[in-house]
């Protein structure tokens, strides 16, 4: 049986607008409707990397090899210094 906390905090999760709600309309409404429909396309396509590592039991390779896991948190820290020199340039 769920609990009646997990309701409750699913219930408040499922209700607060997120950030990608947030964007498309201010999106929309400094732009319009069709720059606002290409901003609800951007948020839900965002999804697409973590449903493939999903798929892709990435979560589980990670957890079972240390050394996947500091290589993939290497490879981030990697990328975030690369956006950070791109934004100094």
């Amino acid at each position: 049986m769920i609990s009646t906390e997990f309701l409750i905090t699913a219930l408040v999760v499922v209700l607060v607008p997120g950030t990608g709600v947030i964007y498309t309309v201010s999106t929309g409404l400094a732009l319009r409707w069709r720059a606002s429909i290409m901003a609800a396309l951007g948020c839900t396509l965002e999804i697409v990397p973590h449903l493939t590592a999903s798929i892709l039991g990435l979560s589980a390779i990670l957890h079972m090899s240390a050394q996947a896991f500091q290589l993939f948190k290497f490879a981030g820290s990697a990328y975030l210094l690369y956006l950070a020199w791109s934004m100094w340039r």
